[in-house]
């Protein structure tokens, strides 16, 4: 029996847009192939939480076993 898993471990970044926020800390987004995402902000980025508006550009990380979901990172450099 192996002991590597076939479940990713390696996480992807990515530039999403933001598209709408729903949710305290919950943001819709778009992902660099256009699909949509729901972008969380993370407590720790939680000043970011101020400054996000719909068309801002973020660094996410996303899992490659589910793209449905991005962890916001930072606002991305134009």
């Amino acid at each position: 029996m192996s002991s590597t898993s076939s479940y990713p471990s390696q996480y992807i970044d990515c530039t999403c847009t933001i598209v709408e926020r729903f949710a305290p800390t919950a943001f819709r987004a778009t992902l660099p192939n256009g699909k949509p995402t729901v972008a969380f902000v993370q407590r720790k980025e939680a000043h970011l939480l101020d400054v996000l508006k719909p068309g801002d550009r973020v660094c996410c990380t996303v899992c490659p076993a589910d793209f449905e979901r991005a962890r916001i990172r930072a606002i991305a450099a134009h």
